[in-house]
């Protein structure tokens, strides 16, 4: 897992394999994209338990500042509000707050047992109807978790929704090499035609640190609505069975040219930070008078300026991916004034959501992706990007 601080906030690194997927002859007639929305809301920072989005039961998917939620309707007449989005694993488990009732549509599939670098979930698994906004599967495994430990900063925690890549989950529904995600479900069954989708995670108003408007997660394909141009392919590099991993072309920060060199990256909903090469989160601070790290609150680790710093007088950070240049400007990466309370954030700085993710080495985490629209190709092993409209 990529530095330090990632690792802090993660919350979710796991290794395994997904069934092959398997095209009906139903598929032509299958709906081309379903859509998935979610919402974001903050709850009080407290040092043990970090400010969640509460999603709502139509399976919004809440873009909470330290995690993004949905909705999965699953069990006996069950609604789970707060399940993970994680595009850094690959299994889907419910049960951390309000335990799992089997149903008229459950059968008892075998055990699973998995662990995070924040926490672990382990219980009987169970093959059954489970529902994600529009989209449905007739028959996914899910895990219904008895024993959960760990994920103090993620509570409330209903489960998590793992959107990892195909054969990325190995040995994780005991006794199995290998289990289908949701996305492989949806195939497998005619819903959608490819096993490919698309986030879009809005971002926080500067103001008032609330979510501007709904995200979401299409299954099936990219939403072009969400979009402007088109969608930058970048092949996963191997191997393509353990994380949504790329490589990045270069990195600056307004006219600071930070690396021009290829360097690997992963993107990851279940990771918070903005996460840059170490050497550069230091050229940054070498570069901007006042510039520190944070020693405070949740986010410890992280780049803040002087006090007197505006979002009009910070330049974009600049990220090429293939052959295209992604433009985060200072309004994103700035933590909202009105949440630093809520983040226990007290010193006379200017925050950011920037952190290093090691050596050589970025993380396109959950506060990056606000200003990207990503999608994921589980067959053709890609990670693609794109501007938002």
């Amino acid at each position: 897992m990529p530095g330090p601080f990632v690792r802090k906030m993660r919350g979710l690194a796991l290794f395994a394999a997904c069934l092959a997927v398997v095209l009906p002859s139903a598929l032509a007639d299958s709906p081309t994209l379903l859509k998935t929305t979610f919402r974001s809301t903050l709850l009080p920072f407290d040092n043990t338990a970090s400010k969640v989005a509460e999603s709502s039961v139509d399976a919004p998917t809440t873009n909470a500042v330290l995690k993004v939620v949905t909705s999965v309707k699953a069990g006996n007449d069950q609604t789970f509000a707060n399940v993970l989005i994680d595009t850094g694993s690959a299994i889907l488990w419910v049960g951390g707050e309000v335990a799992y009732e089997p149903g008229p549509n459950s059968k008892l599939f075998g055990d699973f047992s998995i662990g995070y670098s924040v926490g672990g979930a382990s219980g009987p698994a169970y093959t059954d109807k489970v529902t994600i906004g529009d989209a449905s599967v007739k028959s996914q495994i899910i895990g219904a978790s008895n024993l959960t430990s760990g994920f103090a900063t993620e509570k409330p925690i209903d489960g998590i929704l793992g959107l990892g890549p195909a054969n990325s989950n190995a040995g994780q529904i005991l006794g199995q090499n290998s289990t289908p995600t949701f996305v492989e479900s949806l195939v497998a069954e005619g819903t959608i035609k490819q096993a490919v989708f698309g986030v879009f995670i809005s971002s926080l108003d500067p103001s008032s640190g609330l979510e501007i408007t709904q995200g979401e997660i299409s299954f099936g394909g990219v939403d072009e609505d969400k979009i402007t141009g088109d969608v930058v392919w970048l092949d996963q590099t191997p191997p393509v069975n353990f994380h949504w991993e790329f490589n990045v072309s270069s990195l600056s920060f307004g006219s600071l040219q930070l690396t021009n060199t290829s360097m690997p990256a992963r993107t990851d909903t279940g990771v918070l930070p903005v996460g840059i090469p170490f050497d550069s989160l230091f050229a940054i601070i070498d570069a901007v008078p006042g510039a520190t790290l944070s020693e405070e609150g949740f986010l410890n680790g992280f780049l803040a300026f002087a006090p007197n710093v505006t979002a009009s007088s910070l330049p974009s950070l600049s990220v090429g991916l293939g052959d295209q240049i992604f433009d985060l400007p200072a309004s994103k990466y700035l933590v909202p004034k009105a949440l630093y309370a809520s983040l226990n954030l007290t010193q006379d700085l200017v925050y950011t959501w920037i952190a290093s993710a090691g050596p050589d080495t970025f993380s396109i985490g959950q506060k990056w992706l606000e200003g990207i629209y990503s999608a994921y190709d589980l067959v053709g092993h890609r990670v693609g990007f794109a501007h938002l409209k």
